[in-house]
């Protein structure tokens, strides 16, 4: 069992982490609590249009018809106040309505535990599905409203969603996770597949891990970053790229310190940012060595200037795909999340 005092860093990390990746946290909320609002609206107005509709075919149906003639379904089959939305697809938009307003709480964690001895992948590609939930509410409703939600089809849009089935808007729309795991558990190099839009991952591991377990997960267009320090989080504020961190739980002399920024420069070597690479001696032994040599190889490499032709680095068509960074989220809420008419855009 952890100490105490143990239990306390790990606590302290975390709610630092946490409150690093606030803004990023809020945009999300914003956009989905927006959402939940206007399906709140929609199924309001819906309902009422409906109780509209019935007291209509009263009135053209005269007190003769009291006890003798449903006035719901004459209503229907004589058209009066059709709203085109059959019952079924209103039920769809309340049940979306849900999923959005519990998404939407401020009471929703942005943290993830891997269990020990569990896949760090396995444990952000479900968080990240579970969060998912809204983008297929989003496409659930607007499914609803153009009548052309089936339930044998669509009805697991109002479940998980896997990230590798959202699209471009809904990944610039990703919610932030702090994911916390054992340090012999850190193995983020599967991580990657997640590195897109607007995504944001902070790792926490507990206890060693090799010496540069993020190194394998540098692209022209991720931030990356390695520190010990939790005020070093403050950067992923500032990045319009997805990003990746690691915050030690202490310093130790076989941890390396980084940061790889995209917008640092054309080339890699400016753009990786470099405050420690450990000696060979501060590695140790033990199962992950090689591992560790590795990493650290792969990272003198990128710090080291070539000397043929320079790389071109991110283009600006790599600029345009990553967007504008988290603020950008709230702005696009109205215009995509349930307005949008390409469900289908990759």
């Amino acid at each position: 069992m952890p100490s105490e005092a143990v239990m306390d860093v790990a606590t302290d990390l975390s709610e630092r982490a946490v409150a690093a990746l606030e803004p990023r946290i809020e945009s999300f909320r914003a956009a989905v609590v927006a959402a939940e609002e206007e399906v709140r609206t929609e199924v309001v107005r819906r309902v009422g249009e409906e109780s509209f509709k019935t007291e209509q075919a009263l009135i053209e149906l005269g007190p003769f018809a009291i006890g003798r003639i449903d006035p719901e379904r004459f209503a229907s089959l004589m058209g009066i106040g059709d709203t085109s939305l059959t019952p079924d697809a209103i039920d769809v938009l309340d049940r979306a309505e849900r999923v959005l307003k519990g998404l939407g709480s401020p009471s929703v964690r942005h943290t993830v535990d891997v269990e020990p001895g569990g896949d760090l992948r396995d444990a952000v590609k479900a968080a990240l599905a579970r969060f998912g939930r809204a983008f297929g509410a989003a496409r659930a409703v607007e499914l609803a409203r153009a009548g052309a939600f089936e339930p044998g089809e669509h009805g697991a849009l109002l479940g998980a969603l896997p990230f590798r089935l959202w699209n471009r808007a809904e990944r610039r729309l990703a919610p932030p996770l702090v994911v916390r795991t054992r340090g012999e558990d850190c193995v983020p190099a599967g991580l990657g597949e997640f590195l897109d839009g607007n995504v944001a991952l902070v790792l926490l591991p507990e206890g060693p891990t090799t010496p540069a377990p993020l190194a394998r997960l540098i692209t022209p267009g991720t931030f990356v970053m390695q520190t010990a320090d939790p005020d070093d989080l403050m950067r992923l504020r500032g990045t319009g790229h997805p990003a990746v961190a690691l915050l030690f739980d202490q310093d130790r002399p076989g941890q390396a310190y980084f940061t790889h920024d995209p917008d640092g420069g054309a080339v890699p070597w400016d753009r990786l940012s470099v405050v420690r690479i450990p000696s060979d001696d501060d590695l140790g032994r033990g199962r992950r060595a090689s591992a560790g040599t590795e990493e650290l190889a792969h990272l003198r490499a990128m710090a080291t200037p070539a000397t043929g032709e320079a790389d071109p680095g991110p283009s600006d068509e790599v600029e345009s795909l990553f967007g504008d960074g988290p603020d950008a989220s709230v702005d696009e809420l109205a215009a995509w999340l349930l307005s949008r008419t390409d469900l289908g855009e990759e």
